[in-house]
């Protein structure tokens, strides 16, 4: 079972290194293609493309004039790069929590976890990632074949999320990423089962979602499925973390619901 998660925007750029398994990312060809065009961006460019504060805009400008490929581990551990699941700050990473997971968990997540990106396409827990800000929603031309990063993705998408499924021997994709980016790997073509995970809360006024809790609970369906190495899919129905529980009446057979009680925010 591979299993995706989305990135988060937030990056802690002193976060351990992961240094027995850190690898480097897969696509790094194509995301020096986008950060050719990414360097272009002035700070009042990024201020309004990505709707920046001027302060963030600068560090980010600054991000990009210094964001480098590296030819080897070693060379990307000399450098500013982090592991990708170490340094991602941001709901469902802190529920993740990478640096708690023991070596065997690793091991096991960098063949079986994804993290999709606007900037490095697909990348596993321990690859080497320079700070940057990309997200797959925005406007961003690439090149005249290639008007967005939906585009640019797609195909890519398909025929490296096909290897690591054969890798793996299975057919199965637990989706726990956001709309934004999980369209591109449903809409590539990707010959799997696709399961999406969805989390609700029940209130007086019926179920809803809320966003940092669901986030949340993407991270922590994550971990559960690491941890257990799960890959029969009626395995999922069985996580109850958080006060979560699979939700039967609700759910179909490509989109699991878990439900709990309204807790305070």
């Amino acid at each position: 079972m591979l299993i995706l998660l989305s990135p988060a925007k937030t990056l802690v750029l002193n976060a351990p290194r992961c240094n027995d398994l850190a690898s480097l990312p897969q696509h790094m060809t194509e995301a020096a293609e986008l950060m050719t065009v990414l360097k272009a961006y002035t700070p009042s460019d990024l201020m309004k493309s990505m709707k920046l504060s001027k302060n963030l805009a600068e560090k980010v400008a600054d991000w990009h004039t210094n964001w480098a490929t590296h030819n080897s581990v070693d060379a990307a551990m000399k450098s500013k790069a982090k592991a990708c699941a170490f340094a991602m700050k941001g709901e469902a990473f802190k529920f993740l929590d990478a640096p708690s997971l023991s070596n065997d968990d690793l091991q096991y997540a960098q063949k079986t976890l994804i993290v999709l990106s606007g900037l490095y396409g697909i990348l596993r827990p321990c690859d080497l990632i320079m700070p940057y800000r990309l997200e797959m929603g925005q406007t961003f031309k690439v090149s005249q074949d290639h008007k967005s990063l939906n585009s640019f993705w797609s195909s890519i998408y398909c025929q490296a999320l096909s290897k690591k499924l054969k890798d793996l021997e299975s057919k199965v994709i637990l989706n726990l990423a956001s709309d934004e980016y999980s369209k591109v790997v449903i809409k590539s073509g990707v010959d799997a089962e696709i399961i999406t995970c969805t989390f609700k809360e029940e209130g007086e006024n019926g179920l809803r979602t809320v966003s940092t809790f669901a986030k949340q609970a993407r991270g922590e369906m994550a971990r559960f499925a690491i941890q257990n190495q799960i890959e029969i899919v009626e395995k999922l129905k069985l996580f109850n973390n958080l006060l979560y529980t699979f939700n039967d009446d609700l759910s179909a057979s490509n989109n699991y619901i878990f439900t709990r009680p309204l807790i305070n925010q």
